[in-house]
């Protein structure tokens, strides 16, 4: 697949207050049975492997904004309670560098990340380009279709980021990485 670009930032995509709700409910809930270890070589927890437990009514909100900004028509949330993945890292965490499951024939799956807190390092590396993102900031990549992982988080604040997967028909993917969609 020919992308000209691999990945979009939508800068201040969540304002202050959604996303300190995510964060805090992060923060709140990650010493919880359904935060498990993320299985990527680091220090996170994560909800990827768990469906016991709810979401704020806030991560909804944004997931259909995230779908109405996207336009999407067609599509499946990814293979993971509500098409979300809720992520708390401490410092001293990183990710190898990977590509995710296809978890749909014939798509790809897109993960649209949103940084919520103002931790030092930890930032994405798509490609091998690394990413430097703000609190609040969006960014959104086909996960299945290229490398990425992320660097050490550093200092005393723990990341914490919220994950929207989606598996897409694969023509729309030029489509939302390289076009304004909203």
């Amino acid at each position: 697949m020919e992308l000209i670009k691999t990945f979009k930032i939508y800068k201040n995509y969540l304002n202050e207050k959604d996303c300190n709700i995510l964060s805090s409910w992060i923060l709140n809930n990650k010493n919880k049975s359904f935060f498990k270890d993320a299985k990527m070589n680091g220090i996170r927890l994560t909800t990827r492997y768990s469906d016991n437990f709810d979401f704020p009514e806030t991560a909804y909100k944004i997931q259909n904004k995230i779908i109405n900004t996207l336009k999407l028509k067609k599509y499946s949330l990814a293979n993971f309670k509500d098409g979300m993945v809720a992520s708390y890292a401490e410092p001293g965490d990183t990710c190898y560098i990977h590509k995710d499951p296809v978890w749909v024939e014939n798509t790809i799956t897109l993960h649209c990340n949103i940084k919520l807190s103002d931790h030092e390092g930890g930032s994405p590396i798509i490609k091998g380009k690394e990413i430097n993102l703000n609190k609040r900031d969006m960014w959104l990549y086909p996960v299945s279709e290229v490398d990425h992982g992320s660097n050490l988080v550093k200092g005393s604040i723990p990341r914490t980021l919220w994950i929207f997967g989606f598996s897409i028909p694969k023509e729309y993917l030029k489509n939302i990485i390289n076009n304004d969609c909203g």
